[in-house]
């Protein structure tokens, strides 16, 4: 059921209007879905709009077998006026949604949607955030973790994403809305996978997927046919991580290596000069790991960030569920 939980006046044009859709009973299991934290990460928008389609479909017996057993809801597009333009933050204000929370009951528009939000999610057992790689770069699909404990790596196992990867602590994770989960008491996951402004329908599969998945894991949504296939997640902690920089700036040209295993000194792409296309710098895996993270913008300067590997020799495995 779609459901309007703030509407306010702006300094010009519409309203801003903040909706959710929610299903199921109170007093069970309880999940809350965001997508559109920032204008320009399509991949979330697309699964949060084909998630409520399916749950409405479940809720109204065309989705035969499945019943809603616990309460779920989605915020399909938190910040709507960022997203109309396509831009990851809205020119009004300028503040980035996801580094905005707790916000404020009476404040800035942005702050005020992000205390909406938290507001709506307070009670919820489990949190998931849809999101893509930053501004410039693809993630291969993969699952991050806040304070990684055994619980939350054997609940993200359900997720079906074979990567689970640690959020390291810094001064502006507290202004996250997974961070704020964290602290009131949620169990929070983000789920990233491609690149902004650009819509992966095998990633959205994915995605589907695997929240239907979790939701049926959980105890959220019940089918009367097989248990979910079993998973594997391979764990990466914070200090897996290892950046992969330039030397020299030009034209990066990636090669096709994101989500998967590289080897130390495998090729991951390289430099070329910006006017006559000569190789200035081949860029390699300074370690074997897993690449998650590749750019995918060609314009790159001296010591620029192209690509992170998660160290292969750091991963530990947690075997499937059920």
């Amino acid at each position: 059921m779609k459901e309007e939980i703030l509407n306010i006046p702006t300094p010009f044009g519409e309203p801003l209007i903040l909706y959710k859709n929610q299903w199921g009973p109170e007093g069970g299991e309880s999940l809350s879905i965001v997508s559109g934290l920032q204008g320009d990460r399509l991949n979330g928008l697309m699964v949060a709009s084909r998630l409520s389609r399916f749950l409405n479909d479940v809720e109204s017996g065309k989705e035969t077998g499945y019943q809603i057993r616990g309460t779920i809801q989605i915020f399909p597009v938190v910040n709507y006026k960022a997203w109309e333009t396509g831009n990851p933050i809205w020119n009004f204000d300028s503040q980035d949604v996801d580094l905005t929370f707790p916000g404020t009951g009476v404040g800035e528009l942005t702050e005020t949607i992000c205390n909406m939000v938290i507001r709506h999610t307070a009670e919820s057992d489990y949190g998931i955030i849809l999101q893509t790689g930053e501004r410039h770069y693809e993630d291969a699909p993969h699952i991050k973790l806040i304070d990684p404990n055994r619980k939350r790596r054997n609940l993200a196992r359900s997720l079906g994403l074979p990567i689970g990867r640690e959020v390291a602590e810094s001064p502006s994770l507290v202004l996250s809305l997974a961070k704020q989960w964290d602290q009131m008491g949620l169990h929070p996951f983000i789920l990233s996978a491609g690149k902004p402004q650009s819509y992966h329908p095998q990633y959205s599969d994915l995605l589907l997927d695997g929240i239907i998945n979790f939701m049926r894991a959980e105890g959220l949504l019940s089918y009367n046919r097989e248990k979910p296939s079993p998973r594997k997640m391979a764990f990466f902690d914070a200090h897996s991580e290892c950046p992969v920089l330039t030397r020299q700036a030009g034209l990066f040209y990636p090669e096709p290596v994101n989500g998967t295993v590289v080897e130390k000194g495998s090729k991951l792409g390289e430099v070329r000069d910006l006017y006559e296309g000569a190789v200035l710098e081949e860029v390699h895996a300074p370690e074997e790991g897993y690449v998650v993270t590749l750019r995918e913008h060609p314009m790159v300067h001296e010591n620029e960030l192209v690509g992170i590997l998660l160290r292969e020799k750091n991963q530990r495995w947690f075997w499937p569920f059920g």
